[in-house]
């Protein structure tokens, strides 16, 4: 079987790296700009928009600046071309900054979305940030300022690409609120998160052993998978949907928790199969009684929850149940643990893919 899609998964740590060189280098006077424009009172909101994978990248910041009072939106690139682009152009944008993600830099809603954008008299347009991995692409010419990815084409399913774009909005939000580039805790973060997507990915025994420690007991042959979380690792949940789909070619639902109990529980079944993410120790303490539910009081088959959070003993004893199967990792920061969690779930995908005999990673469409 094609194993191109494993060794894309593979090249993320290198990927990473690079990308990271580019922003503590060359591409720290944009993130630089664009925090002063805001510091200055230039922009008081900014609307991410992209397609697919650059569009789901887009809970990262989302969920980080909006806790700093800073108005965020996302708009998918599609829908904001064709179904909510002002018609009134007069003052719709004002202060406003518009970040445009595409890898290549050249999907065609995006290109058409710039025209429309580039259409607008110069005072009330909006500045425009393009974020892509192509510098010769129509993105990277028709906006203002550019932030690039940084790494070697993409052969198969969104991985590395995907990965790397959290990278930079991670840092791009960090730099806004003004907490990257001022001191050397971030970068040690940053730092201790590649160390360890290393450590994993470099060794072909780690990734056997998570392979042996979750995928024997959860089980390989799914045919409907739901992915549950809050707050940023939202960005995993919709993403890891979704490379379910393209990966697996069975079906993904995600959502927030909070939304699942409005009509979610009520498809419960004893062959439910659950993924649950719990990034940080606040929503673990909200994500607690929701399984403890599940658990005593409805239904499921078998439960994923992958987290960085230690248990005390009444969650570990809620989790001795032999359906739930705990993986936990060892990045800490809630924000780039959503970078840990989708490589976990990029190496579950692929050999649940290859058990089902199917191509990992290779589209049929």
């Amino acid at each position: 079987m094609n194993d191109n899609f494993l060794k894309e998964i593979k090249s993320q740590p290198q990927a990473l790296r690079d990308t990271f060189d580019y922003i503590l280098g060359e591409g720290k006077p944009q993130f630089l700009k664009l925090r002063d424009f805001i510091k200055k009172g230039g922009i008081t909101k900014l609307v991410f928009t992209g397609m697919g994978s650059s569009f789901i990248s887009s809970y990262l910041p989302y969920y980080i600046l909006n806790q700093y009072g800073i108005a965020v939106e996302m708009r998918e690139a599609g829908e904001f071309l064709f179904n909510t682009f002002p018609t009134i152009k007069k003052n719709c944008f004002k202060d406003t900054g518009i970040i445009i993600i595409s890898q290549s830099g050249e999907s065609g809603e995006i290109r058409e979305l710039l025209r429309d954008i580039n259409a607008i008299p110069i005072e009330n347009k909006p500045l425009t940030i393009g974020m892509t991995n192509n510098a010769d692409s129509y993105l990277a010419y028709m906006t203002e300022l550019q932030i690039y990815m940084n790494f070697d084409k993409e052969v198969s399913v969104t991985s590395k690409s995907y990965v790397c774009t959290l990278l930079l909005l991670y840092v791009m939000a960090k730099t806004i609120i003004g907490e990257f580039f001022t001191s050397e805790d971030e970068n040690q973060r940053v730092e201790e998160l590649l160390t360890e997507i290393e450590r994993i990915l470099k060794d072909q025994k780690e990734i056997n052993k998570l392979w042996k420690e979750i995928l024997t007991p959860f089980g390989d042959k799914i045919d409907f998978l739901e992915i549950l979380s809050r707050g940023s690792s939202l960005t995993t949940a919709h993403q890891g949907a979704l490379n379910f789909k393209e990966i697996v070619k069975s079906y993904s639902e995600a959502s927030s928790i909070s939304t699942f109990r409005h009509g979610g529980i009520e498809c419960l079944k004893d062959t439910t199969n659950l993924i649950i993410l719990s990034s940080d120790k606040e929503n673990l303490n909200l994500n607690v009684p929701f399984i403890d539910n599940i658990v005593n009081k409805w239904a499921f088959g078998k439960m994923l929850h992958i987290t960085n959070q230690d248990f005390d003993k009444e969650v570990e004893e809620l989790h001795d149940n032999q359906n739930i199967i705990t993986y936990k990792h060892n990045i800490k920061d809630p924000h780039l643990a959503s970078i840990m969690e989708i490589i976990i779930l990029q190496l579950l995908f692929y050999k649940m893919a290859e058990k089902k005999g199917i191509e990992p990673g290779a589209f049929f469409y």
